[in-house]
């Protein structure tokens, strides 16, 4: 398994916060440290920072296998550190469920897609949390090469793992649920670029600690759009030559 970075280990720090006596999260569970839960956690436990400290190089070990879970083995060596350490932190704060969308853009080494996904995945149950949203935010702007620095406070990792945090709905329609390719290829392009859109407006608030995300969804907009209209290409070809 691909080591932890170093920078992993000090974003997920930052954005957990270090906390040496047990407290119970929104959910309930007992947590301490950095966002550490577990039958050893209970009432009235306090920790030194070492302790802390060594749960926390335990929790990310665990991340990254989860991680090596659902990406290819050759998908995850083919991520820059910075890209990897977002992806580590995604899941420690989520968890990685097989069927997200975002595992499967990861695989595919379309790796300019990974920010529009990973910004579908700021909200506990229905609700937005702005807090989520700026932890997304960090996140995409580690993915993109920069700090990736605290923003507002998130709710602990040991409550967003244990509560639904379900993905917001794309905003592209399901390729062909039009009648011809042209109107498709036409929901694609416009998908996309909404959905680059919806990101840059998104991290706006954020824009001092990321930088970069100017550049990146612009260019994101083209990628996917270009993408897109191959794939259904694609799969029209494919439906065309099912039906001789």
């Amino acid at each position: 398994m691909r080591a932890v970075p170093s920078i992993a280990a000090a974003f997920v720090a930052e954005h957990e916060g270090l906390r040496l006596e047990s407290y119970a999260d929104p959910g309930g569970a007992w947590t301490v440290g950095y966002g550490h839960t577990g039958p050893e956690v209970h009432a009235g436990l306090r920790v030194t920072p070492s302790r802390a400290r060594a749960w926390l190089a335990e929790d990310l070990r665990t991340a990254a296998a989860r991680l090596q879970g659902v990406v290819e083995r050759g998908a995850i060596e083919a991520l820059s550190e910075g890209q990897y350490s977002a992806l580590i932190s995604f899941v420690f704060n989520l968890g990685a469920d097989p069927k997200w969308t975002i595992w499967k853009r990861v695989n595919a080494r379309c790796f300019d897609a990974v920010p529009v996904e990973m910004m579908r995945f700021d909200r506990v149950g229905r609700t937005r949390l702005a807090g989520l949203t700026a932890r997304r935010a960090a996140e995409v702007a580690l993915w993109s090469g920069g700090a990736g620095t605290q923003g507002e406070a998130a709710p602990p990792s040991s409550y967003t793992r244990a509560e639904p945090t379900p993905p917001a709905p794309h905003l592209v329609k399901p390729l062909f649920a039009s009648r011809t390719a042209i109107t498709g290829a036409a929901q694609v392009v416009g998908g996309v670029s909404a959905g680059a859109l919806t990101v840059q407006q998104t991290v706006a608030p954020y824009a001092q600690q990321a930088a970069v995300l100017g550049k990146l969804t612009a260019a994101l907009a083209m990628f996917m759009a270009g993408c897109g209209v191959v794939l259904l290409a694609i799969k029209w070809l494919e439906r065309r030559e099912a039906q001789r």
